[in-house]
């Protein structure tokens, strides 16, 4: 009598579960297990066969394939004390038979292949803020250097990353412009190569961004890297996140999350600015238009 229990599955050295009997019932229909599969729930002292259980949805299983000639491990013999305990916590890894070969996979949680956050390459964790303060200081070189640090290190997480590659020849397109126009800004070529390398620079940091939240998945890290802050703040904003990644590695929380609206303020700065000069400026202005026609008014008596 099974009374609601959820059920395990032993087949082909591996198990797997807990399930439901209606998820059994429909793997026996679609004949996804065979005369060899054993079962275990809450309540039973060894492994028995699933057909056993099942009497009714009972289906003639097909033939097993004929046994290959070549030497193999032999088969999984699950006994008691292979059985799953009688409690399941899925938040915790499940336990794992001490027998050469034999694997566990959970239906409720894979937590014990997940892949541990101390083996992903240290990342640059320069704070953006001195990225961008080494950037006004060094006239802008330290702002080229810098992105292929990031690049670099996301070429260890994605061997298939080509953001280096990206950003390489968009520095190249960048020289070739002021060698072919120099202080020409009219130059159709000029400006062609200097679109060029906007659109590989930008390319480059969407592909860094891409491979970022798909290797760190691996880990169970969501990472979110906004498409239109990326736009704007390239090498600043992936600098946050890289920065936000570190201090997950050496200390396990991901709180709080990476920057986004100091980016935006460093984006009304300038604007702040304009807006004072202009302040102060226009009434300037003003003033002189005043004096400039008192004078013209007071030359023509």
């Amino acid at each position: 009598m099974l009374n609601g229990e959820k059920i395990w599955i032993a087949q082909d050295g591996q198990r797997s579960g807990p399930f439901t009997q209606e998820d059994v019932r429909q793997g026996i229909a679609e004949r996804r297990y065979g005369p060899d599969t054993l079962v275990w729930h809450k309540g039973l002292t060894e492994w028995v066969p699933l057909f056993s259980l099942f009497p009714e949805n009972t289906v003639t299983p097909p033939a097993p394939p004929p046994p290959k000639a070549t030497a193999s491990a032999p088969a999984a013999v699950f006994t008691a004390h292979d059985r799953p305990g009688s409690t399941f916590n899925a938040n915790d890894p499940a336990p794992v038979a001490a027998s050469p070969g034999f694997g566990y996979a959970s239906h409720a949680d894979y937590a014990s292949d997940r892949v541990d956050r101390r083996d992903l390459p240290t990342p640059p964790s320069l704070h953006w803020g001195l990225v961008f303060l080494f950037s006004i200081l060094t006239l802008g070189i330290f702002a080229i250097i810098w992105p292929f640090i990031q690049a670099n290190w996301v070429r260890k997480i994605d061997g298939d990353s080509k953001a280096t590659m990206m950003l390489a020849g968009g520095l190249v397109c960048l020289v070739a412009s002021e060698i072919v126009a120099p202080g020409n800004r009219q130059s159709v070529l000029g400006g062609l190569l200097t679109l060029a390398y906007y659109v590989l620079w930008i390319t480059a940091y969407f592909s860094m961004a891409d491979s970022i939240k798909r290797k760190l998945a691996e880990y169970s890290l969501p990472v979110e890297i906004g498409g239109v802050t990326l736009f704007f703040f390239n090498t600043f904003y992936l600098q946050a996140q890289l920065s936000w990644i570190a201090r997950w590695q050496d200390t396990g929380s991901s709180n709080p999350k990476p920057p986004k609206a100091a980016f935006y303020f460093l984006l009304l700065v300038p604007v702040f600015v304009i807006a004072m000069l202009a302040a102060i400026a226009i009434p300037q202005y003003q003033n002189y238009v005043k004096r400039a026609h008192a004078m013209e008014l007071q030359r023509g008596q």
